[in-house]
């Protein structure tokens, strides 16, 4: 196995446990849509990262043609991303129902809008992996996209009124349609 497989294995195990995290909150939210309400702006922002995994997984495959050899530090800075895009799907949904019994609403304004810090946190480092692996230009098109992508969720976390953070996830949505456009 060359030092690329080694290194696609491991992201790859960390990213499919967070995409199974994820979909196990949307089943987990689908059981109890009975005896609690539905709220658009976590599924919103779950699609949003499911989104976002999976560019990040198609991504990584196109490493070794941009970086034919990798280090330790390399190797622990892309562990360092997969894991933040882990913690972001582990804690964005509710994963027992006893977690969802106030409402998904509820859940993502107490718990679930931590996952968009460490959202922010995976952006921020893949912008830095855009400069020094890809070496591009951070004043290229795509830093136009990126920039917004990484201040809007924290502004999201920090919002304190509904209509403020409904408002950011709403401006998030394009700028997800537009990065996996132009990617």
């Amino acid at each position: 196995m060359t030092d690329f497989g080694r290194i696609v294995t491991v992201l790859s195990m960390v990213l499919g446990l967070g995409v199974t995290r994820l979909l196990l909150g949307l089943v987990t939210v689908f059981r109890i849509r009975r005896e609690s309400p539905l709220d658009w702006v976590s599924l919103a922002w779950a699609a949003i990262l499911f989104t976002i995994q999976l560019q990040y997984w198609w991504a990584i495959t196109l490493l070794p043609s941009v970086k034919p050899t990798f280090s330790f530090p390399d190797f622990i800075f892309l562990v360092l991303l997969t894991l933040m895009l882990f913690l972001s799907a582990a804690l964005m949904l509710p994963s027992r129902s006893e977690d969802e019994k106030n409402g998904l609403r509820a859940y993502f304004e107490h718990d679930g809008r931590y996952a968009l810090l460490s959202l922010t946190g995976f952006l921020l480092l893949a912008f830095l992996v855009n400069i020094f692996f890809f070496k591009s230009s951070p004043l290229s098109a795509w830093a136009l996209t990126d920039v917004p992508m990484i201040v809007l969720p924290v502004a999201t976390f920090f919002a304190k009124s509904r209509k403020v953070y409904a408002a950011l996830t709403i401006a998030y949505l394009p700028l997800v349609a537009w990065d996996v456009y132009i990617s």
